[in-house]
């Protein structure tokens, strides 16, 4: 199945290869030369206070760079290529909380791909950076997440985007990060030397994609991700979201999950949810409800952004354990240029120890006039754990400083 599926995918690209391509530049000189650049400078300081262990406390200062480069399409082809640097500039961590998300030193070559654009058809391959529901790398830490893949992604249908590929490698925060800490299995085989994260082998033969978005109802927008890890699970993730337009612009939205394994030792599992919301006086309000079958775990696909739960919160991996119910509740406003935002999430889980209310503060500021391309963000999520002789709490601090250029 995986060699008539990269077949596939090659045949497809030389059909489109034999039309008109887009023109761009007139010349590959020109291509270069009309490339663009961009890139973030960051330093991001995260603090975790532990009621039950103190030795587990702990902070860690991170800065970095990401680098990127795309030319301008030439006969319809484009290059392009990210670098991402890290150096844990200072650390107290006794013990390793912060080894799979922000203690990593060095770089690692995060995007280096080509495109071919032919009308409403474009191919794309190679190292790069991935946004869909069961396939998201993560930003929220120095080191983005990326991925190795092949996608073809065509818009001919009115309102919709269809979009085919494989992914063969993933890329993690930090070389700590194995097979056992992410949804989807992947190989990490040199782990633990404080290293930024390579790209690992994902499962057997890596992981076959199918995203649909449609829009051509008015004020309802649908998405469909089908995704086979091949020999592992085979995952399906729907949602659907109306509009009701007006001033305080209400919507409805539903979500559904199916995790279909090929081990028949585990159970497979489902998970549904719901989200309404709506704005009054410039104030964003949601509120949202997720349940997960009682059978089994859901998968929520691979890379840790991969978290399209409607009760998504700083920590959302449980929402997906067999038999947990969540609800969340949210608002957010913008004053000027702060952003401001709050989130009570509450879990129930069969054990009462994996039961895990959070608390969720957050401030974004845009800076304007010389300083316009540079934030700050904080966040403060307060854990409660478990109940009775179970109870634990964690409080958690992130503060990101972001310049954009």
């Amino acid at each position: 199945m995986g060699k008539l599926q990269k077949r596939s995918l090659i045949a497809a690209f030389l059909i489109v290869s034999t039309g008109s391509q887009v023109l761009a530049s007139d010349s590959i000189v020109d291509a270069f030369a009309n490339g663009k650049t961009k890139g973030e400078l960051k330093s991001f300081y995260f603090d975790e206070s532990y009621d039950s262990a103190k030795s587990s406390d702990n902070h860690v200062w991170a800065n970095g760079i990401k680098l990127g480069y795309e030319t301008d399409r030439y006969l319809g082809f484009k290059l392009g290529a990210t670098f991402q640097g890290a150096s844990t500039t200072s650390i107290d961590d006794e013990k390793d909380k912060q080894k799979k998300t922000m203690n990593a030193s060095g770089s690692v070559l995060s995007e280096a791909f080509v495109s071919y654009k032919y009308s409403n058809t474009e191919f794309k391959g190679g190292r790069q950076f991935i946004s869909l529901p069961l396939i998201k790398g993560s930003g929220s830490r120095l080191v983005k997440e990326s991925f190795e893949g092949y996608f073809l992604s065509n818009t001919d249908i009115p309102d919709t985007l269809v979009s085919l590929g494989k992914i063969t490698k993933y890329q993690t925060r930090t070389d700590a990060v194995t097979s056992t800490t992410n949804a989807a299995s992947f190989t990490n085989s040199d782990s633990n030397i404080g290293d930024v994260g390579e790209f690992n082998k994902i499962g057997t033969d890596g992981a076959v994609s199918l995203y649909i978005k449609n829009k051509s109802i008015d004020n309802l927008t649908i998405q469909t991700h089908y995704v086979d890890f091949i020999d592992e699970v085979v995952d399906l993730y729907v949602d659907a979201k109306y509009g009701f337009g007006g001033d305080f612009k209400p919507y409805i939205a539903a979500q559904y999950y199916n995790s279909n394994y090929d081990d028949n030792a585990i159970e497979d599992s489902h998970m549904t949810g719901y989200k309404v919301g709506a704005t009054f006086g410039g104030y964003n309000l949601h509120v949202s409800y997720t349940s997960t079958d009682n059978d089994g775990n859901v998968t929520r696909g691979i890379g840790e952004g991969a978290t399209a739960s409607f009760t998504s919160a700083t920590s959302t991996t449980g929402n997906y354990t067999a038999g947990t119910d969540t609800w969340q509740v949210g608002v957010s406003k913008k004053f000027g240029n702060l952003l401001a935002k709050a989130k009570y999430t509450s879990s129930d889980a069969v054990a009462e120890k994996n039961d895990l209310d959070q608390i969720y503060l957050g401030l974004k500021y845009k800076f304007s006039g010389e300083l316009k391309n540079l934030s700050l963000s904080t966040e403060y999520t307060i854990y409660d754990y478990g109940q009775g002789n179970e109870a634990k709490e964690k409080d958690e601090l992130r503060a990101k400083l972001i310049y954009k250029f």
